[in-house]
């Protein structure tokens, strides 16, 4: 029997630049809150690339960003394409 199991979006922000991920599961709010706290300390200075990540493009920390929640929440993100991206804005 196919189990049928629900994945998650996530807009990344990173400095203006968008991507969107998928999760390969449905996230609680724990792996959510988590997952909030990784982007809120991403430039502290007790993590190990704080020296490096002021040099890292925006795609560098969002491969980082990738790469740390699969190790610390244990969640695979993978990044979705944006296929069309388009603004509505006041003049």
């Amino acid at each position: 029997m196919c189990e049928n199991r629900k994945s998650f979006l996530i807009i990344l922000n990173i400095n203006g630049e968008q991507f969107i991920l998928e999760s390969d599961t449905e996230l609680t709010i724990d792996e959510k809150n988590y997952i909030e706290a990784i982007c809120e300390t991403m430039y502290d200075v007790s993590n190990e690339w704080y020296e490096d990540i002021y040099d890292m493009s925006p795609y560098d920390i969002a491969e980082l960003f990738e790469k740390t929640v699969k190790d610390e929440v244990g969640i695979t993100v993978t990044f979705k394409a944006i296929d069309l991206e388009v603004s509505i804005l006041e003049h």
